[in-house]
């Protein structure tokens, strides 16, 4: 009798394990599956990350708005102002905005070079996803300030992206960034003043998506000095935008693109290199021309 006990036992502690690893498996499975989580901790919905993109439009039919939206967090630049928050969907064809808007703490428009902070006002915008590209909204502030908000996709957002494209010198009237092949970059200013340096790190997030993820240091500027983290892609027009935040501040800036052979050095450092996904389709196209 005593064998039989053993034997039954044993069943039960083997049954036992096998659905302990089965719940686990599931479990482990269930976390990778999740969506990513915006700024504020929270689990992004399956609407607001189709929203990832650029996007254009204004506040009561202007047209001076650009927009980025990334895993639910989103940056936006005005005429006047600069604002950065969180989107949310509460069905597929819902988009609401709580974003909190920024004055301009410093500006230079002639070198595309933004810092927004100091009073906040409270933005809460209740969107309608009109269609894939487009949302139509209105919107009320903590000041009581009612309106309007259009914004379209631009659709650069499914553009490739690597670090080799952003090898060179990027220039403003009086801003320079130097971007080496591994993303590493110094800018600087040459112009009168010459009094502001950042270096820092590109990273590619995907490949098949025009966002890079980049940190930045910033030393002896007229304003955003220290560390941060943002975005930076090429877009339409073939210039490179900055998006940064360093608390509640803000850093917008965008530069022309290299032009002929003004390249920057390779980076020859011995740190481990930053690795890019293959491009099939050229791999194959070489080989052909080979054959």
């Amino acid at each position: 009798m005593s064998v039989v006990n053993s034997y039954f036992s044993a069943i039960k502690t083997f049954i036992f394990l096998v659905l302990i690893i089965l719940i686990t498996g599931c479990i482990a499975e269930d976390k990778e599956d999740k969506n990513p989580k915006n700024s504020e901790g929270e689990e992004v919905d399956n609407t607001s990350l189709g929203l990832n993109g650029f996007w254009n439009g204004g506040f009561d039919q202007t047209e001076t708005l650009r927009v980025l939206i990334f895993n639910g967090d989103v940056y936006g630049l005005d005429v006047d102002k600069a604002f950065f928050g969180t989107v949310e969907s509460p069905t597929i064809e819902e988009v609401d905005f709580s974003v909190t808007a920024y004055p301009f703490s410093y500006e230079d428009a002639t070198n595309f070079e933004f810092v927004a902070d100091g009073a906040a006002t409270v933005y809460t915008i209740n969107g309608l996803l009109a269609t894939i590209t487009t949302v139509v909204a209105d919107f009320e502030t903590d000041a009581s300030d009612f309106g309007s908000l259009s914004l379209t996709n631009d659709g650069t957002f499914s553009n490739n992206s690597s670090l080799s494209s952003l090898i060179g010198k990027w220039t403003t009237t009086g801003l320079e960034i130097n971007i080496t092949s591994r993303g590493r970059f110094l800018g600087l200013n040459n112009g009168t003043d010459k009094d502001c340096s950042f270096e820092g790190q590109i990273s590619l997030i995907n490949a098949g998506e025009s966002l890079l993820g980049i940190t930045l240091n910033r030393r002896n500027c007229d304003d955003f000095n220290g560390d941060s983290t943002g975005y930076v892609a090429i877009n339409g027009d073939g210039e490179l935008e900055l998006y940064s935040k360093m608390g509640s501040s803000l850093l917008f800036m965008k530069f022309s693109a290299p032009t002929g052979d003004n390249t920057a050095d390779p980076d020859t450092s011995t740190d481990e290199p930053v690795t890019e996904e293959p491009v099939v389709e050229e791999a194959a196209a070489e080989a052909v021309v080979a054959n």
